[in-house]
């Protein structure tokens, strides 16, 4: 048992070695010493020469190789760069890789993928194209280049504009391309030619001017999903119409913020307040007392000096537990050997609080810190304040859990992880604070026995119960689709674990440290009964299916949504269009001819942000939230890649990946911003558009917070009311 004690405390370590990852808006400021390069300064028409692209990565994020390992998916995330013809006239980027960064494998998917980390350096070629103007020229490098934190909790961050370089183009005769480049080089005259000569109208009539922003026709499909634009240039004239005729509704988002904050400083004081009553934290209070009834007792005690420095000692070193763990939540909280790890942890804690079992600290460990406490002063205060988190922290590290998953989503800044850790700490350590000063409170505490015991083994079957889910969500990562821990299976056992546990605490059957013989169970005891009870019968008809497509059955209510999200439900798709101002025109004939107004859900997204598709497999799948999200709607705009199977007609990467650019550069010129995913609720009326309001958290942990959003922005908004409210 020992050497499992030494594991764990091995893996707590491990824990806290894990590097801060601060906040980063932007990809210049990811991409540390960024420097791209041509191998010449001086090239002919026709030839062929390499640029490269390199920077530092920081410690927490990383990027991808050009060429992906050869048994990844096809849609492994990789490195592309590639020319956009509309504003690159002069050469081409070809698909040759020179050179790409050193890798390392890891598995996604039951799948190995390579990552790249800490520098990385891409090499290409360039070909300049046999019509290219002479002189002095600034070549533009467009790119597919995602920095992303490390996890599934982190966001990725790509360059809003293409690389620039210089190159100095000979006026010496165009030299014949290569012929492994021919193919390319012929395609994109082909393309620039067909861009310059537009085809003339019909009757041989002059061709008249003509925005290229037209009304999108009132054609939907059977889901309400509008087709994309015609053209790359018809998709950037429309975002530029959008972009222009939006009209602002006052968001507050510095209120959303603070809003957020608190709730995060409130979770965390709660969850501080929920570990101070756990088995291995109360025992430790008469030991705690009695080394202050000592300290009490000598001649030049100062009880608020050793009050300070035993609350502080705690309060610095939880503190730092709790800081790392919240900042390397999104690298820890997916990744499949973590969450095994946490699985097989949260089972061995729980065979041990039902009896099976006792863990205790290391002989050699608890040797050391006692010797020391047994000094007395500053010293023996401090290591006491030592002694007694270490043994609490195998309780009080899945209470860090419980408001970590609040940090996943990158929205809050370093200093406020900081705030939110120091209040887990001082909230913990604040009790033990006036322990100190008046040791003789001790004996109006209730004494550990009978009560302790039934704590202990609920948090038995608590910890069963997440422990359940850290191996559901080990299996989603290693594994396309979930064979062993299923959802139905998961909440199977969870139904099963909330009836026994109701019936333990209504002693109905006994463990083996149970050794009350008193016949009768208290009142608070047996509401606690009954609630676990309730709860396992009102999950219980989420386990049958109905309808034709056999969707679990929903209980009503806030409880099961939790539940729900929390066991990660199998995906659902909504009816998505990726064409913004054709859904506007749509919308507003529908306002013209109703004289209501309609609603848009805008989606920010990408294929190789994480956190988006977490959000739309579990969240937007909750049914409270689908009901809403079907009220509007629904844009996505790719900011990497526009997914193949928008276009009915079919597309090429290079249109997909030009369109999915200009919707980045939309995103930075209308919302300020890059990171995703986004959302924004928009309304439009015959006449006008509105920007509703923003929803930034880019992790949604907070489901009702989410709910709202959807609800509120469904509400006309009324100029008259608004501006008398201000």
């Amino acid at each position: 048992m020992q050497r499992t004690i030494a594991t764990i405390f091995a893996f707590v370590f491990w824990l806290v070695s894990v590097p801060v990852v601060s906040a980063q808006n932007s990809f210049s400021e990811v991409a540390r010493n960024l420097k791209v390069t041509l191998e010449k300064d001086t090239a002919r028409r026709g030839e062929a020469i390499t640029f490269s692209v390199s920077f530092d990565i920081p410690q927490g994020w990383h990027t991808y190789p050009g060429v992906q390992h050869p048994s990844a998916d096809d849609e492994a995330p990789k490195v592309r760069f590639r020319t956009d013809l509309r504003k690159e006239k002069n050469a081409i980027v070809v698909d040759e890789v020179v050179e790409d960064p050193a890798t390392k494998e890891e598995s996604y998917k039951n799948k190995p993928i390579w990552y790249v980390y800490n520098s990385a350096v891409w090499k290409r070629k360039l070909v300049i194209l046999p019509n290219a103007t002479t002189g002095k020229q600034t070549i533009q490098i467009a790119s597919i280049l995602p920095v992303c934190i490390d996890g599934e909790g982190g966001r990725c961050l790509s360059p809003g504009e293409p690389f620039e370089v210089n190159l100095t183009i000979t006026d010496d005769p165009p030299a014949e391309p290569d012929a492994k480049y021919k193919s390319a080089v012929d395609k994109a005259l082909e393309r620039l030619a067909s861009m310059a000569s537009p085809p003339a109208p019909a009757n041989g009539a002059a061709n008249p001017p003509r925005s290229v922003v037209t009304e999108q026709p009132s054609v939907e499909d059977a889901k309400g999903v509008v087709p994309p634009a015609a053209s790359l240039d018809e998709h950037e004239a429309n975002l530029k119409w959008v972009a222009d005729n939006l009209q602002w509704v006052a968001d507050k988002p510095a209120t959303t913020q603070r809003e957020g904050l608190l709730t995060f400083l409130l979770s965390a004081a709660f969850w501080a307040g929920v570990a101070l009553v756990t088995p291995c934290v109360f025992p430790m209070i008469p030991i705690t007392v009695s080394f202050f009834l000592k300290q009490s007792e000598s001649e030049h005690h100062r009880p608020l000096k050793t009050a300070v420095i035993y609350c502080g000692t705690i309060i610095i070193v939880l503190g730092i537990a709790a800081l790392t763990l919240l900042t390397a939540f999104r690298a820890l909280s997916v990744h499949p050997v973590t969450n095994i790890l946490l699985g097989l942890l949260f089972l061995v804690f729980a065979l041990s609080l039902f009896g099976m079992y006792d863990i205790t600290l290391p002989s050699g460990l608890a040797r050391f810190t006692s010797s020391r406490e047994g000094k007395g002063g500053i010293v023996g205060t401090v290591f006491m304040a030592l002694t007694f988190t270490i043994v609490s922290f195998t309780c009080v590290a899945p209470f860090l859990g419980g408001f970590g998953g609040m940090a996943q989503s990158g929205n809050f800044k370093t200093w406020e992880l900081v705030l939110g850790a120091l209040v887990f700490s001082t909230t913990f350590a604040a009790p033990f604070f006036f322990l100190a000063m008046f040791p003789s409170l001790i004996k109006k505490l209730p004494k550990s026995g009978a009560w302790l015991n039934a704590v202990k083994v609920v948090m038995g079957f608590l910890e069963i119960a997440a422990a359940l889910k850290f191996f559901r969500t080990a299996e989603l990562r290693l594994l396309p689709v979930s064979e062993f821990f299923t959802y139905d299976l998961v909440l199977g056992i969870w139904v099963a674990l909330a009836l026994l546990c109701g019936l333990y605490l209504l002693k109905i059957f006994k463990l083996p440290h149970d050794h009350d013989v008193e016949p009768n169970i208290g009142v608070v005891r047996m509401l606690l009964g009954l609630t676990f009870i309730a709860l396992g019968i009102y999950l219980t008809p989420a386990l049958f299916k109905r309808g034709a497509e056999k969707e679990n059955q929903r209980p009503a209510g806030i409880v099961y949504a939790w539940v729900d999200s929390f066991l990660l439900p199998e995906p659902s798709s909504l009816p998505w269009s990726v064409n913004l101002k054709g859904t506007i025109d749509v919308a507003r004939k529908e306002a013209d001819r109703t004289g209501k107004s309609q609603y848009i859900f805008l989606d920010n997204t990408g294929v190789t942000c994480t956190n988006c598709q977490l959000n739309e497999n579990t969240v937007f799948r909750l049914q409270e939230v689908r009901e809403h999200l079907l009220k509007y709607r629904l844009v996505q705009h790719y900011t990497d890649e526009v997914r193949a199977e928008f276009y009915p007609n079919g597309a090429d990467r290079d249109r997909r990946e030009d369109e999915a650019s200009q919707n980045l550069a939309f995103q930075r010129k209308v919302f300020k911003d890059e990171r995703l995913p986004l959302y924004a609720a928009l309304e439009v009326t015959k006449d006008k558009v509105y920007v509703r309001s923003i929803y930034r958290e880019s992790k949604i942990n907070d489901t009702a917070a989410f709910t709202r959003f959807l609800r509120d922005n469904l509400k006309p908004y009324q100029p008259a009311v608004q501006a008398a409210a201000k």
